[in-house]
């Protein structure tokens, strides 16, 4: 396009493929290299190599030439001498979702496609090649554990030991002979010499529970054990190697602990930089009905009595429920509903009461009830019951499964109540559970 004006904040670097001299528009090229542009430019024939000198005066930054049977082949890259205009703001592809099928790992027992708990994966399917310790928080209950062990299994240490511990309920000295072991004669009692944990779990991994618990004066040894791979038993003079991958977990907010002054802020600072905050099962709500359905077959698996399913005005209690003891409450609320079944489905009177009252532990759904009461003395609604920036689908799930809790699962006055037929009810509740 001959005479064609170029902006200043228009490109970048432009790169420019040159072929026989008379197709060279030499005013778009002169334009260009006024505004200040940077090229690279490849082309073969020497003609337009001369043209282009000849048009533009321009400063060679660098040339590179190769003379071969087929002819003259340059590259070459040249400036103005000014500052190179900015680049036009690059637009960044959409980021794909996280998916299992993303990670290198199989983690078949930690259950749920939630976006929060694939985030868990993803940093799991990371850290897992590394040597260096971990620190694993959450709240009681949310599978610190396992996401522990999972992060063993999938390392190249996993064909060696895995050793437990649990750093609370233990006195200062025994969990300092426990961790690091003692000498015959360390103390009143110690009739031989014991190999510590960190020498059992030498090649392999050492999982380190309720680690805020650990004693204050052995929090030192714990420092010096993760820094220099070396511990000395109670009661010795030899420093002896380990090889030993540390895993440390807890339900403590650490950052307050090393303010109240009940953890030191080296260890801290030795275990956070790799961290993984596990989420509450309340933060990942869509997962409940998959892990239900899990601890599900694994209580009829060990029963004599078999339940053949649960109905769905349990999950939408479980949905409106806060869950304070997480994942692990979940499993036992489902054992006890399959004993109290015995053999039938599991119905909201199977479950502990505090559950079949969600507005006493209340949820973005829950509190919803009121709003519809058909009670002419129950008290108005003074606030909105629902979170800002719901939608009208997620309002409409919240009222239906709220109004099936509180009419304890009938279906004909819960579809009177909300003025529908009981076949779209039943429509509804079956695309919920989809």
């Amino acid at each position: 396009m001959k005479n064609q004006k170029i902006g200043k904040n228009t490109y970048g670097d432009m790169v420019v493929s040159l072929g026989l001299a008379n197709v060279i528009d030499w005013d778009l090229l002169r334009d260009c290299f006024q505004c200040g542009y940077n090229f690279s430019m490849g082309f073969e024939g020497s003609e337009p190599f001369r043209q282009i000198q000849n048009a533009t005066a321009a400063p060679w930054g660098s040339k590179q030439q190769n003379d071969n049977a087929s002819g003259f082949s340059s590259d070459f890259r040249f400036a103005s001498g000014t500052e190179t205009p900015p680049r036009a703001e690059e637009v960044e592809p959409p980021e794909t979702p996280l998916s299992r099928g993303k990670l290198h790992g199989n983690y078949d027992t930690l259950l749920g496609e939630s976006p929060v708990h694939l985030e868990v994966l993803k940093y799991i399917d990371m850290f897992a090649k590394s040597s260096e310790a971990v620190l694993i928080s959450g709240e009681t209950g949310t599978g610190k554990e396992l996401v522990a062990y999972a992060l063993h299994a999938q390392s190249a240490r996993a064909a060696n030991a895995w050793v437990v511990v649990n750093c609370a309920g233990m006195t200062e000295n025994l969990m300092d002979s426990e961790l690091f072991g003692h000498e015959k004669g360390a103390f009143t009692g110690a009739d031989r010499r014991r190999i510590g944990l960190f020498e059992k779990a030498s090649g392999g991994t050492l999982f380190l529970d309720e680690i805020a618990e650990l004693p204050m004066l052995l929090q030192p040894k714990l420092l010096r054990a993760l820094q220099e791979n070396k511990i000395r038993r109670v009661g010795g003079t030899t420093e002896i190697p380990v090889a030993v991958r540390v895993l440390a977990a807890t339900n403590a907010d650490l950052v307050e602990a090393v303010k109240t002054g009940k953890f030191r802020r080296d260890l801290y600072e030795r275990l956070k930089p790799l961290h993984i905050q596990l989420p509450a099962l309340r933060e990942r709500r869509e997962d409940i009905p998959a892990l239900t359905a899990h601890f599900l077959r694994k209580k009829n698996n060990r029963s004599v009595q078999k339940v053949a399913d649960i109905n769905p005005e349990i999950l939408s209690l479980f949905d409106a429920y806060s869950w304070p003891g997480n994942i692990r409450e979940l499993e036992g609320i489902i054992s006890r509903a399959v004993l109290l079944a015995g053999g039938t489905d599991i119905l909201p009177q199977h479950l502990p009461e505090d559950l079949r009252s969600p507005q006493a532990h209340p949820s973005p759904s829950a509190d919803v009830t009121a709003a519809y009461s058909t009670d002419s003395n129950a008290p108005e609604c003074p606030v909105l019951p629902f979170p800002m920036g719901a939608t009208l689908k997620e309002i409409e799930k919240s009222v239906i499964l709220a109004t099936l809790a509180r009419e304890d699962g009938n279906k004909s006055k819960t579809a009177a109540v909300l003025g529908i037929s009981r076949g779209t009810l039943r429509t509804k509740l079956r695309a919920y559970n989809k």
